[in-house]
């Protein structure tokens, strides 16, 4: 057989040797991407090689027998391109109902009549009429009138590889990351050889007489594209089937791995914890920070899943990272997925939990329904001397003192029983062999499991201070004032054995006496304010203020006293108000050191409407300074005269009615103290 050279051969030999060769490589690794997506890639490899080498023997064919004898193998590639073709776009975009069988079987219909009819009765006449070699400058090809029939496949081809540029078009504009950029370079690849193949038809290229089909010819350059679409953007490790709703749009980050290690897709989230994990970058240099992620890809991971620490712009953040493998058959690795989880605030609480439990100033654990403690805190150590690993494991009863343990565990069980917390005081044993006193609150951790939560605040100090102050209260309430109504007694009675001259004396020894009674008196006052159950009640201030006024007036025979109340001014106060308001008007008199004192007592209602206020008003020196902090400061002063502990009580009594204090001083001389105490709820309304 003569063979003719073409400028249109050896472009048709580079694309057909380009196609098989993907053809093969695809086969090859067939352990990669989906089984659809890469036969229907072997298919489109395959028939491409099949048309551009049959048109490279029809070109060079110098018969016209010969020439439609490899027209034939053209059909062959070409009808077999129109189903491969469409079946890799709808399996790449994962339109996998399109490829059913019984909808599948429709894209063979019209291939295979087209098919069937040229290997049975031949091209002519059924698409070329009056097929003839024409001279091409040089090299003669065929000339032919094309039928109906073929201008119908035709037709047919160009609409479905129209559909499947708009779907492709769609990806492209739709997708982002690795898989945009391979839907744009295969929505090339698909129409650079229509478009040629239609310039040709048309006859804006190729030679003035006969027709060459330039759409084998581009397979040549768009080889290259498939080229690149396969290597540089992975196309068969890695296929876009539901990455929409899987993974693009995942709030983790995902970074997808060859078996060589390199980089073959990510997300958005991946590219914002690691900038240099790029498709193509291998995984030593895309986590060149945290080699132990690059580890991960490049060998066995030793755990599943394990923690990391990046750079977050300043502030570390922490990350976990689930490492799964891509198997192919058998036990060969294919790849490597990545999964980082953003764990920052959750380890950022852990730790500032942590952080408040270990620096607690009391014990914290958790015990189980078996009774034996799976946490303690380390304040443990630092309290009565166990190291918190020691006690471990333990039961928590071992460390109650054996009077208190019957309570502790009622304490224990009803806790499991109850959504109330249950709360105790008992002894707990300190490592040197000595016992000091707990306040415990157990209390259920969550309400579907079975572990209670244990707070213990060492109360040893408070109690023993505790104990202190009533010894030193019930001195200064009973044996004070005994001893002080024993002085008084015995200085009645030296008054019938001392001169005149030793009167002033006694009548010193007597005032210092009715001065310490009068403070034993407060002192038990203060004790019931501090330790009294009593709440609030409803007191008629007006009517409180004007009795005790007379009774001052009483006692004090030498000072005038005034009152000025409205007929009623009920507040909700302390039971105890009446002792604050009466020292109030006493320590008026008492300090007061003029012949004729005057104290003027008034009720008003405060401007608001919601509260009363009591103003006492004396023409005594006044306060000292250093007791007036008492209201303004409210702390301990140095008690100079007996009113300094009348102060405290009725700061204590007024705060505890929800009132206020003040202090001011009167021009020239004198003082003002104003009480405001709430309004009773009906006195409101």
């Amino acid at each position: 057989m003569a063979w003719q050279a073409t400028p249109y051969t050896v472009p048709l030999l580079v694309a057909a040797a380009a196609s098989f060769a993907f053809a093969a490589y695809a086969v090859g690794n067939r352990s990669r991407g989906g089984r659809v997506l890469l036969w229907s890639f072997v298919g489109v490899a395959g028939t491409a090689g099949v048309w551009s080498l049959a048109y490279a023997a029809q070109l060079s064919a110098s018969s016209l027998g010969a020439t439609l004898f490899f027209n034939r193998f053209v059909w062959l590639g070409s009808a077999g391109l129109a189903v491969a073709w469409p079946a890799f776009v709808l399996s790449y975009v994962d339109w996998t109902a399109w490829l059913d069988r019984r909808r599948f079987a429709l894209f063979w219909v019209v291939p295979a009549a087209v098919v069937v009819p040229v290997w049975t009765v031949g091209v002519d006449p059924l698409f070329y009429l009056d097929p003839v070699l024409v001279d091409a400058g040089g090299f003669r090809i065929l000339e032919y009138a094309p039928t109906p029939a073929l201008l119908g496949f035709v037709g047919y081809t160009y609409a479905v590889n129209l559909f499947t540029f708009a779907v492709l078009g769609y990806a492209a504009v739709t997708r982002d990351g690795v898989f945009r950029r391979q839907a744009a370079v295969l929505f090339v690849a698909g129409v650079a050889p229509l478009a040629l193949g239609a310039a040709g038809i048309a006859g804006l290229v190729g030679p003035e007489d006969g027709l060459v089909d330039f759409t084998p010819i581009a397979f040549s350059g768009t080889s290259a594209l498939l080229a690149w679409v396969v290597f540089r953007y992975r196309l068969l490790d890695v296929s876009p089937i539901a990455r929409e709703a899987v993974f693009a749009n995942l709030s983790d980050g995902v970074v997808v791995c060859d078996a060589d290690g390199r980089v073959v897709d990510n997300n958005d989230p991946a590219e914002a914890l690691f900038p240099d994990a790029n498709v193509g970058v291998h995984a030593d240099e895309a986590f060149a920070n945290v080699p132990t992620v690059a580890d991960a890809v490049t060998e066995e991971p030793a755990d599943d899943e394990f923690r990391v620490t990046v750079d977050g712009g300043g502030a570390p953040r922490f990350l976990t990272v689930d490492v799964h493998d891509i198997t192919g058959p058998g036990t060969t690795r294919g790849g490597t997925v990545l999964l980082f989880r953003d764990v920052t605030e959750r380890e950022t609480l852990q730790r500032r939990y942590r952080a408040l439990i270990e620096k607690s100033p009391n014990v914290i654990a958790v015990c189980g329904e078996d009774g034996l403690l799976r946490y303690v805190s380390p304040s443990i150590e630092r309290l009565i001397g166990h190291k918190a690993n020691e006690v471990e494991g333990r039961p928590v009863i071992d460390l109650v003192h054996p009077e208190d343990r019957r309570e502790a565990q009622r304490a224990f069980e009803r806790a499991f029983d109850s959504a109330e917390p249950q709360s105790l005081t008992h002894r707990i044993a300190c490592a040197d062999g000595s016992w000091r006193r707990f306040e415990t609150v157990i209390e259920r951790l969550f309400a579907d499991t079975r572990e209670v939560v244990i707070t213990a605040t060492d109360v040893t100090d408070a109690r023993r201070y505790e104990q202190r102050l009533q010894v030193l209260n019930r001195v200064l309430r009973h044996d004070l004032k005994n001893d002080t109504n024993v002085i008084g007694g015995y200085t009645d009675l030296l008054r019938d054995h001392v001169d005149e001259e030793g009167d002033p004396y006694l009548d010193i020894i007597d005032r210092k006496v009715r001065t310490l009674t009068h403070l034993s008196d407060q002192a038990r006052e203060i004790d019931v304010a501090l330790h009294s159950d009593a709440g609030r009640t409803e007191i008629d201030l007006a009517a409180l203020v004007e009795r005790l006024c007379e009774s001052l007036e009483s006692s004090f025979p030498h000072a005038t006293v005034t009152a000025t109340v409205p007929e009623s001014a009920v507040v909700s106060a302390d039971e105890l108000l009446e002792s604050a308001v009466r020292n109030v008007l006493e320590n008026a008199v008492v300090h007061n050191d003029g012949d004729d004192p005057h104290v003027e007592a008034t009720v008003v209602a405060d401007g608001d409407g919601d509260r009363f206020r009591l103003d006492v008003a004396d023409d005594g020196p006044g306060i000292p300074p250093v007791e007036r902090t008492v209201f303004s400061e409210a702390r301990e002063t140095a008690l100079e005269h007996a009113s300094g502990l009348g102060l405290w009580l009725v700061h204590w009594i007024v705060t505890e009615s929800g009132g206020d204090l003040e202090i001011n001083t009167r021009e020239p001389t004198g003082t003002v103290v104003r009480m405001w105490l709430p309004r009773a709820a009906e006195e409101s309304e």
